[in-house]
């Protein structure tokens, strides 16, 4: 053991450490050139023992740091040998040793030799100044600090000991402000400029890609463009000349100081930066993450500024978004991650004490870590150097911005902004762009027309360079290159890596993003104007390799920029709300008009920093710029980069309250620039685009059920809050709305309709602002407050519903579609008048036909979704029959609530009924079916008292509105009026019809009503106001109407007890004969009018016919008539043999009359007669021009008229009235016209129809008549009718066109016909009422039609003179042949009638009489025959008589030989006594001349010698009387 003293004091050691320590002073004796004392005297070098020590400390460090005495060998010997060599100026040799030891010593031993550290320390500190020491020792001072700073601890320890502690010197902030003087102590050699470069000098040929390309950004218009240094042989900092191979520190060979680079300290001072940011990354980085293990995957740290992103450079769009990637948007968890832990609250850490030792030497050392960093980044320096500055002045910042130093980090984020964007490149493009006016107009509306198209993405429209046809003025030098893009990357990473501590420094980073985006976007708009132009040569330099670096790292850039608002999902919430904040206070021109401010307070701590100026570049650089194409690019990148943020943060903003979730702020944002009506429409439409997105995302299945309803609520009212900024402006009310806006608010309803697409069948809150929406397309707003402030009964929209562009409605109805068709299950019942009042616009408007045309079919879904209700309450209400208190107040709330559904489907029915005064037909016709068909789906469900209200209320008011509607045609169209009313008419047709339908189906109900007897009144008053049109459609319907109605009556019959009088003063007021068919008046087809008015007639017979009297049968009657007269022609439609069924109505009619009233038998047959005759009276001309022949009808008339008299032949009355007379005489027109009208249909012909009922008439009526009638008397007027009848029958007009052509069938009828009724004609006619002048009427006939051959005119007597006068006259014979009469066989069968009324029978008066009239004219009918044999025989000398005249007179002569007349029928010849061949007597002396015509023809004179051989007899008695 061993004493050894030591400072004043004396310890202990061992022998052996005894000789370490003597060991240990003598090699430092030696190697300062003093004798050894403990060793033998021996010879040492300097640098040999220096180097000795070196390795002994390097290799025994612990050892020798736990021997006091060695310290304090090392503290009296060592160390002020090393500061002695150090400071004076030595060899280089022994400096370079003594450099070598102070490192290990300062790393090893510092806390037993501080002051001594400390010494040494300051020592290379003031070593450091340019004058204090030789280049070369300097150089070795700034090895030894570069050592000392890739020791991170150590330099904390350095720092703690010295800086932190008071009275010490400050050695790390002293050494920083040493590195600034060292960095800008010589500018030229470093190639300080604007901006960095790239060393250039000129014996060195750089052919990296980075060189060639700053090489050639002198030249204007090249793509990586920026700054050089003022001289192109100034060599800066570069990997091949300012770093040595061999550091200083380690050529312990060398007897004289190396050739050191000029730069080579630089380099050096770069290093010590580099190693001092990566020492406290490396320190720090990791106690932020240490909390929570979890958030250690999310914890973004700063990327790697070499692995740059391959991308695609976009020529003409803004760079930020254009290579932007896709990322996953599904919901994440609503627990976001934390703020990263600040490493200084970790206050039990083991390690806290050297954290703050940290934060603090960072707090210190910052303005001069700055100072020297902005150097270097104006300084010309290798990719290497560059890279390796970029990335220590990263990883301070981040550091400092973990530990919450918000000046630091604020004020190395704005420098890395203004090397990102060098404030010199600003001027020059905005010059350009000032200079650029808005764009091109055509431009824009292909923008338009791409998004009407269908482009979702809105921001493309945003990233389209300004372009304009005027070029700007020539572009500066001065542009963006490489490296700027590589810093922006840089503060990219930054926003990444410290996103949830930034706060307001987000502003620093947006902005720098927002200027470059608007430099390089204009820089992409002028290289493609120069692109057509020959390049320059040193443009020439830049090969493709060299463009395509450059692009790849505008995709780096893009890249990261897109990853920093990918990372914005991992942000906190108030974190995010900072960033959307500052996104916010970007936006130029609408903030004066928003109620978000742009200028917020700057941080105080960056405002106290002497030469620190806000980040927001305000004074100098903006002053005078205003261009709206510069302010519409930088809203353009706020509104494209915020709309991206809502998209990747959608969880968040769906799963939180809206104004902690960022959703307010975001929205408001995009509201501002919706209702800035200054701005172009790109950005508008970008934010309208944006908000529609953020609304269709509500609808995701991922929201938590608690938060559903209130977010998909906040999206539609911020939907509603769109239109309300596009429509409620200052500014809009004074111009028509732009394309523009009509674009957002399309953009609007598109996203409503998404929205009810995906969940509107769960929706719950939110439907006032769904309908608010819809019904913005609407001028006239609807909804006030969202509250439908006029849809209420009776309530009536206004008479122009004025829309906006129709593609706006076309959207919106799509989304009212959606609602009526499939939720309306969910919409709850407040918001049903606001939904009836759409429908009911969308109905009345003008703008889109197809769209009104399909909202009349909507209602019917709104009745049944209104009317299920209202059916669900009412059988709550009337099933829970329970007395409790609780259970009334139940049923009042539930016939409350049935009340007000009633008063909806009221308002609905109502809403229809408007409808159906729509000015187009097919609207006013939807309306009107779906109106019945919603009265029908619900009338069986209605009781007696709703009947009465919707009778009144709807139908009344529906069918008034019409014919008021009607009324005022005259005054609303001055053109086409008859076209106009047609279609109101067609409209009123259908409102008749479903009236009757109405009526049809629920009559039970409606008669049932208390005010039903108004109710028919007030029906019947519109049926007349319809009726009063006179119009044949609307009649037809009006009838038809009344008749469905009374026919579904005359089933309830008993409870029927309204009178009947109106509805029969309308039917006896209204025939349609006079009604004018307004759509076929050509035609004037009245037929179905005619057809509806007499089944209404029949259907009213059934209410009249107890009490039915004369008068009304007779105006009935007088009405069929009118019908039949009246009815009109239809060319499709013949009635020769078939009756139309208004003909066949009207005889039904007639058949069905009851005729138990007095007169009404001859009114009936008066008619039918008429209807009998009616074929007769109608002009030839009408029926040649188509009209109707009534053929038909007067064949079936002749029918009923034959058997009605047959079936009525008792009746007294009608014997005794002239009814049957009157028939009569109808009929014998029809048999006396046979062959002289030109319709006659087929068999059988209407004159053998009535030939035959008069014969049956005739033959029924007149033994009948005797045997009834107490006088046994018929008029002269009868048998006037009957010998016309008879006349008919005998005669015909053979020689008439329309003759038949088988004229004997015709005769053998009425031969038939004639021997039907001879005898009874004979029998009555004989009787003594009967005036002779009848009975010679009737011979007259006979004999008229019994003529063969026509007779020569003389020897027919004329008018006035005795009947046998002719047959004395003479006149010229004829020698013609005479054609016989077509109907000879009737003309004999007259004859022999004619000779048969003259023969002698029973001699009773009757046959006298009938004997007495007919003897003339047999007289005259043989003496013709024989004159014209007398006068015409002589003439034709040998020819012979013609055959047809010769048996004529052949027959005659037989007759009258054969013929025993009655006696008293020819008066006695003067001086012959004969008593039945008196009629020889008057015919003697034509015979004995006809005697002499015929000596050639010897039958003939043998006939006529067979007369006179008979008159001769008669001869011979009055002889041989005489002689007696």
């Amino acid at each position: 053991m061993a004493d050894i003293p030591m400072q004043g004091d004396t310890i202990t050691i061992e022998s052996a450490a005894r000789d370490g320590c003597n060991l240990l002073n003598d090699l430092c004796l030696m190697t300062e050139g003093s004798k050894p004392q403990f060793l033998p005297t021996a010879t040492l070098s300097q640098e040999f023992g220096l180097e000795l020590i070196e390795s002994m400390i390097a290799n025994h460090a612990d050892t020798v740091a736990s021997h006091p005495e060695h310290v304090n060998i090392l503290r009296l010997r060592l160390m002020p040998l090393l500061i002695r060599i150090i400071s004076e100026p030595a060899n280089f040799p022994a400096t370079v040793r003594a450099m070598r030891v102070l490192p290990i010593i300062f790393g090893s031993l510092l806390n037993v030799l501080a002051t001594e550290c400390e010494m040494a320390l300051s020592l290379l500190n003031h070593l450091l100044d340019p004058d204090a020491a030789a280049s070369w020792k300097r150089t070795l001072c700034m090895e030894v600090f570069r050592n000392l700073y890739a020791e991170p601890l150590l330099i904390r320890s350095i720092y703690a000991h010295f800086d932190e502690q008071d009275g010490q010197k400050n050695i790390i902030a002293d050494n920083m402000a040493t590195l600034v003087r060292i960095i800008a102590e010589k500018p030229s050699l470093v190639g300080l400029g604007q901006q960095s470069s790239i060393p250039l000098p000129s014996q060195i040929k750089d052919s990296s890609g980075e060189q060639l390309a700053l090489q050639a950004d002198s030249v204007a218009g090249s793509i990586g463009i920026g700054i050089v240094t003022k001289s192109l042989s100034a060599p800066g900092l570069s990997s091949q000349w300012s770093i040595m191979r061999v550091p200083c520190l380690e050529q312990l060979d060398k007897l004289e100081p190396p050739s050191i680079p000029s730069t080579y300290i630089y380099s050096l001072a770069l290093s010590c930066l580099n190693s001092f940011s990566d020492g406290l990354a490396r320190f720090i980085l990791p106690f932020t993450m240490a909390a929570d293990p979890r958030s250690r995957r999310k914890q973004h740290t700063v990327s790697d500024l070499d692995d740059a992103e391959d991308g695609d450079l976009t020529q003409d769009l803004g760079f930020l978004t254009n290579g932007r990637r896709e990322v996953n948007s599904k919901i994440q968890s609503s627990q976001y991650p934390k703020l990263p832990v600040n490493p200084l609250s970790l206050i039990d850490h083991v390690l806290y004490s050297q954290i703050c030792t940290s934060a603090q030497m960072i707090d210190t050392c910052w303005p001069a870590l700055l100072a020297a960093c902005s150097t270097f980044f104006k300084a010309a320096l290798d990719s290497e150097h560059y890279h390796s500055l970029v990335r220590s002045f990263q990883k301070f910042t981040q550091v400092a911005g973990l530990l919450r130093l918000s000046t630091p980090r604020d004020a190395f984020l704005t420098t890395l902004g203004k090397n990102a964007v060098p404030p010199a490149v600003i001027p020059t493009h905005t010059a350009a762009v000032s200079s650029t006016t808005s764009l091109d107009k055509k431009q824009a509306q292909r923008r338009t027309s791409g998004i009407q198209a269908g482009e979702s993405n809105y921001g493309s429209s945003l990233k389209r360079p300004l372009e304009t046809p005027q070029q700007s003025t020539e572009l500066g030098a001065t542009k963006i290159n490489i490296r700027n893009l590589l810093c922006l990357r840089a503060l990219l990473n930054l926003a990444i890596a410290l996103g949830p501590v930034l706060e307001g420094a987000w502003s620093i980073i947006l902005e720098t993003l927002q200027q470059a985006d608007l430099v390089i976007t204009q820089m992409n708009f002028h290289r493609r104007q120069k692109s057509g132009n020959t390049m320059t040569k040193p443009e020439r330099l830049m090969d493709s390799g060299d463009v395509n670096e450059f692009e790849a790292e505008i995709t780096a850039v893009e890249t990261a920029a897109a990853r920093m608002l990918e990372s914005s999902c991992d942000l906190p919430k108030s974190a995010f709300l900072k960033m959307v904040t500052s996104f916010s206070k970007l936006l130029r021109d609408i903030q004066e008009d928003s109620h978000i401010t742009a200028d917020g307070p700057q941080d105080a701590a960056v405002s106290s920093i002497p030469g620190f100026h806000s980040h927001r570049r305000s004074s100098s650089v903006f002053i005078g710029i205003s261009s709206p194409a510069l302010e519409q690019r930088r809203n353009a990148f706020v509104l494209e980069n915020l709309s991206r943020l809502a998209e990747l943060n959608l969880p968040r903003l769906l799963q939180n309250e809206p104004g902690e979730s960022g959703w307010t702020v975001i929205t408001d944002i995009f509201l501002s620039v919706i209702g800035r009506q200054a701005l172009v429409e790109d950005l508008r439409l970008h934010a309208a685009g944006a908000i529609s997105n953020l609304v269709q995302a509500t609808g995701t299945s991922a929201i938590p059920i608690d938060r559903k309803d209130e977010v998909r609520r906040q999206g539609l009212d911020t939907l509603e809050k769109v239109i309300d900024a596009l429509y409620n402006s200052d500014d809009s009310e004074n111009k028509a709305i732009q394309s523009c806006e009509t674009e957002i608010h399309r953009l609007s309803l598109e996203a409503l309709r998404s929205a009810l697409e995906q969940y509107g069948n769960t929706l719950v809150l939110g439907w006032d602002c769904v309908f608010t929406i819809i019904g913005s397309v609407f001028v006239m707003p609807n909804v006030v407050d969202g509250k439908d402030t006029t849809a209420v009964v009776g309530s009536k929209l206004p008479s122009d519903v004025r829309a906006r562009p129709s593609r706006l409605l076309r959207s919106s109805f799509g989304s009212l579609q959606l609602v009526c068709s499939d939720f309306l299950s969910v919409v709850p019942q407040s918001s049903i008048p606001i939904l009836l009042r759409a429908v009911h616009s969308f109905c009345a408007q003008k703008q889109d036909f197809n769209i009104s045309l399909t909202s009349t079919t909507l209602f019917w879904n709104l009745s049944d979704h209104i009317w299920q209700g209202t059916q669900e309450s009412s059988q709550c209400s009337d099933g829970n029959n329970s007395g409790d208190g609780l259970t009334v107040a139940t049923d009042r709330g539930k016939l409350l609530e049935e009340k007000s559904k009633t008063e909806l489907w009221l308002t609905l029915l109502n809403a229809l009924v408007e409808t159906t005064t729509d000015s187009r037909v097919d609207i006013r016709h939807s309306a009107l079916h779906t109106l019945f068909r919603v009265l029908h789906s619900s009338g069986a469900t209605l009781n007696p008292r709703k009947w009465m209200t919707y009778l009144e209320l709807v139908v009344s008011r529906m069918l008034s509105a019409n014919e008021s509607e009607y009324q005022v045609i005259d005054s609303r169209h001055q053109t086409d009026q008859a076209s106009v009313r047609q279609n109101w008419n067609e409209s009123a047709i259908l409102m008749l019809d479903g009236v009757a339908r109405l009526w049809e189906q629920h009559l039970k109900s409606i008669i049932s009503c208390s005010s039903f007897a108004d109710l028919w009144e007030e029906l019947m008053a519109q049926f007349q106001a319809f009726i009063d049109r006179r119009a044949l459609d609307v009649s037809t319907s009006v009838f038809s109407t009344m008749t469905r109605i009374l026919t579904e009556v005359g089933n309830v019959k008993e409870s029927f007890t309204v009178s009947i009088k109106s509805a029969w003063e309308i039917w006896q007021n209204s025939n349609p004969v006079e009604h004018k068919d307004i759509s076929f008046q050509s035609r004037n087809d009245n037929q179905s009018a005619l057809m509806a008015y007499l089944q209404l007639l029949k259907a009213m017979y059934a209410f009249i016919e107890d009490d039915i009297d004369l008068n009304k049968v007779q105006l009935i009657l007088d009405q069929l008539r009118v019908c039949a007269e009246g009815l009109g022609s239809n060319i499709y439609y013949k009635d020769m043999d078939t009756m139309t069924p208004v003909q066949t109505k009207i005889l039904e009619i007639v058949s069905s009359v009851r005729v138990n009233v007095l007169g009404t038998s001859a009114a009936i047959i008066d008619t039918v007669a008429f209807f009998a005759n009616m074929a007769h009276e109608r002009d030839v001309d009408n029926t040649k021009r188509g009209g109707l022949t009534y053929v038909a009808m007067s064949k079936a008339a002749m029918d009923l008229l034959g058997k009605f008299i047959l079936d009525n032949i008792h009746d007294q009355d009608l014997c005794h009235s002239s009814a049957i007379s009157r028939a009569i005489g109808t009929l014998a027109t029809s048999a006396r016209l046979k062959y002289q009208w030109h319709s006659t249909g087929k068999e059988p012909l209407i004159w053998k129809k009535a030939t035959t009922i008069s014969v049956d008439i005739l033959n029924a009526f007149l033994p009948t008549f005797r045997e009834i009638s107490s006088e046994g008397k018929l008029d002269t007027s009868f048998w006037k009718e009957v010998l016309a009848l008879f006349d008919g029958i005998v005669s015909a007009e053979c020689n008439t066109p329309m003759a038949s052509q088988d004229i004997s069938m015709d005769q053998d009828f009425d031969i038939a016909a004639f021997g039907d009724i001879r005898d009874l004609l004979n029998t009555f006619l004989g009787l003594d009422y009967i005036s002779d002048q009848v009975r010679r009427t009737y011979a007259e006939t006979i004999f008229r039609n019994s003529i063969v051959h026509e007779p020569h005119p003389d020897d027919l007597a004329e008018p006035g003179h005795d009947l046998l006068d002719g047959l004395i006259s003479i006149h010229i014979g004829r020698t013609q042949d005479l054609p016989p009469s077509p109907r000879a066989k009737l003309s004999y069968v007259l004859l022999d009638e004619l000779f048969d009324l003259v023969a002698m029978h029973d001699s009773s008066i009757e046959r006298v009489k009938m004997a007495q009239a007919a003897a003339p004219f047999l007289i005259l009918r043989a003496g013709v025959v024989l004159k014209a044999y007398i006068l015409d025989q002589p003439l034709r000398g040998l020819m012979p008589q013609p055959i047809s005249q010769k048996r004529e007179m052949l027959y005659i002569l037989d007759k009258l030989i054969n013929l025993d007349s009655e006696p008293t029928a020819i008066l006695d010849t003067p001086g012959v006594n004969s008593e039945h061949k008196k009629h020889l007597h008057r015919l003697y002396s034509l015979i004995v001349k006809a005697l002499r015509a015929a000596r050639r023809d010897e039958r003939m004179q043998e006939a006529l010698t067979s007369i006179i051989e008979a008159v001769g007899e008669d001869f011979d008695v009055y002889d041989k009387y005489h002689r007696d």
